[in-house]
């Protein structure tokens, strides 16, 4: 039983991995920002070699950078680049799998979802690990052999099941928390129904839209009065957070000649071993840098003339079938082309190729020339200043623009979490970054300006205000006109003659839409379907105000439910609903626990 001893040994390494696709598979969307009282705590000793606290569990630093290299060294296998934006992307998913990780160990203790005794024993009978299905121990003709699996769970030897039971007594309880999330969301026969309805089943409506241009903006006077109450009432909108602003100097990883001189040669190369008889496909298959080609060995497929760049449309249509180009230039980078075939369809020539496509970039050579240069002027402007050292290397000094502390893009600069975050660190004005990198290249930042944050005086934003009011009053006027409108409608008309009154008023006749398509001339609204679902044939409805605007509904006919397809249409329905609802629920399940439990970031000052 040596394997056991060895899946003993790496249960923790096991479990991780799982634990950690585990909750990434179940958190939806972007991150969810808990409390951070990192300045409270940042220098105290308990924080020393920790990554940071979730609800009082610490995750330790040596676990965190395995984690997160572990994560690195699975981009790095998928051939990307890793760069500073990637390594704080995926340390922000490590971060947030611990405390997704530890919030749902919160529940599972509250909730009394430990695994038992009976239930590990239960689940290795019924459901066998993948890991151990493929041990040689277990396999008879190099197939699992379930009797011999029986045999070692039935008559252990010793200790040799623990690590097994270690993790299954991690595992189980997340998989009864995941089971009770799949469990809660209960969608009924009318959700079902409706949702049939708005997608299946075509309605005919006429509507009558009032639009915000009907009434005129000058017809109404706002006192001062009411200017400063609608300031004291709203006052929360005029706050402007804490912003910063910081100087950069920017080394962009940009080709040289040389390197254009350098993929030009390497084409040269490819296309003299296509015409020696190497197969274009291999070739392609081996050097392609177009990744819908790394496959199918550069295949393109028919296309005209239009449907390429220039320079890569020229070249293909003059060669002759067979033929394989020199090197083309174009945007991408240097192609190399094979015309394998042409046809004439719809009046239009068309050719099929193939081609290899080798991206013009910085080379090794020219990476380490830029990063010299970005480390050098980082020693200058530590050892000189910022200025001092832009102006004696010769390279211009930019400047952020104001960046809030929940920004996650610079402008010209990309996603740059890294850099936002020594934006707001506790450093004074004047504070260098050190050298960061991005996809395209090296920043050294500067911390130039802090603003505080304040409240806009009245007199700032007065004119906002002035046009608020305006706008609630034209809207309330709006629809009492509407109002006026439908008491002049009865049932049997057609809402035409409500336009009558009013050439801006539109009328609308809609033939056998869906209503979850937007209807003509106006926004998807949920309050205009919800009139629709409630309206019987013939029925008019009330004016249902959509922003600041109004429309009046008459559903003039339903068509038919297919009942054979609606059974067999009935539960895919129900599960699309019920995925969509146990998402919503996960999300705002994990954003009010954090809420609720202390959260320490110490990331940023480990080391």
């Amino acid at each position: 039983m040596a394997i056991m001893k060895r899946m003993r040994d790496n249960t923790h390494i096991i479990l991780w991995a799982l634990l950690i696709l585990f909750i990434l598979s179940m958190t939806i969307g972007g991150l969810v920002g808990g409390a951070n009282i990192l300045d409270l705590f940042s220098k105290e000793k308990k924080l020393q070699g920790k990554a940071g606290i979730v609800n009082g569990k610490e995750l330790d630093g040596m676990q965190y950078t395995r984690l997160l290299q572990s994560e690195l060294d699975r981009y790095r296998d998928s051939g990307q680049d890793i760069n500073d934006d990637l390594i704080q992307r995926v340390s922000d998913q490590v971060w947030q799998s611990f405390i997704n990780e530890t919030l749902i160990q919160r529940e599972i203790k509250r909730l009394g979802l430990e695994a038992t005794d009976w239930e590990v024993y239960e689940y290795l009978m019924n459901y066998p690990l993948n890991f151990l299905m493929n041990q040689e121990v277990f396999l008879t003709d190099g197939k699992f052999d379930q009797n011999k699996y029986f045999q070692a769970l039935t008559n252990p030897q010793g200790n040799e099941w623990a690590g097994v039971e270690q993790y299954l007594r991690g595992y189980l309880p997340f998989e009864k928390v995941h089971n009770l999330i799949e469990s809660l969301p209960v969608i009924t026969d009318g959700e079902v129904h409706n949702e049939y309805i708005k997608t299946k089943v075509p309605f005919t409506l006429e509507t009558l839209f009032f639009p915000y241009s009907i009434v005129a903006s000058d017809s109404f006077d706002i006192s001062d009065s009411e200017l400063s109450n609608y300031y004291k009432n709203h006052k929360k909108d005029y706050f402007v957070p804490e912003t910063r602003e910081m100087d950069y100097v920017y080394f962009e990883l940009k080709p040289t000649p040389a390197d254009t001189l350098t993929q030009y040669e390497l084409a040269m190369d490819l296309k003299q071993r296509i015409e020696s008889g190497e197969s274009f496909e291999t070739v392609a298959t081996e050097y392609t840098e177009d990744p819908s080609g790394k496959n199918s060995g550069g295949d393109l497929g028919w296309f005209d003339r239009n449907q390429m760049v220039a320079p890569f449309s020229i070249a293909a249509f003059s060669l002759k079938k067979g033929q394989v180009s020199e090197p083309v230039l174009t945007r991408f980078g240097y192609h190399i082309i094979k015309v394998e075939d042409k046809r004439t369809q719809s009046n239009q020539e068309q050719v099929k190729a193939r081609h290899i496509l080798l991206k013009i970039k910085p080379g090794p050579e020219t990476l380490g020339n830029i990063r010299s240069k970005a480390n050098l002027f980082e020693f200058d402007a530590n050892d000189f200043g910022f200025e001092a050292a832009a102006d004696s290397h010769n390279v211009v000094i930019k400047n952020t623009g104001e960046i809030k502390k929940d920004s996650r893009y610079i402008a010209n600069l990309g996603t740059f979490s890294k850099a936002i975050r020594f934006a707001f660190a506790d450093n004074p004005i004047g504070t260098l970054s050190e050298l960061l990198s991005t996809e395209n290249g090296h920043v050294i930042f500067k911390l130039s300006k802090v603003n505080p944050e304040y409240y806009k005086k009245i007199d700032e934003v007065s004119d906002m205000i002035r046009s608020a009011i305006l706008t609630e009053k034209r809207s309330a006027k709006l629809g009492e006109i509407a109002r006026k409108v439908r008491e002049q409608i009865s049932e049997d008309q057609s809402l035409i003659i409500g336009a009558e009154s009013n050439s801006d008023i539109k009328f609308e006749k809609h033939e056998k839409v869906l209503l979850s398509n937007p209807l003509k001339g106006l926004s998807r609204s949920d309050a205009l379907i919800g009139t629709i679902l409630a309206l019987d044939e013939g029925g008019i409805s009330q004016p249902v105000k959509t922003g600041n605007q109004y429309v009046i509904i008459k559903l003039i006919d339903v068509g038919d439910i297919q009942e054979d397809d609606y059974r067999v249409e009935k539960e895919l329905i129900r599960d699309r609903l019920r995925k969509r609802a146990k998402a919503s629920y996960y999300n705002s399940w994990v954003t009010e626990m954090q809420k609720k439990v202390s959260i320490i970031d110490n990331r940023e000052n480990m080391y």
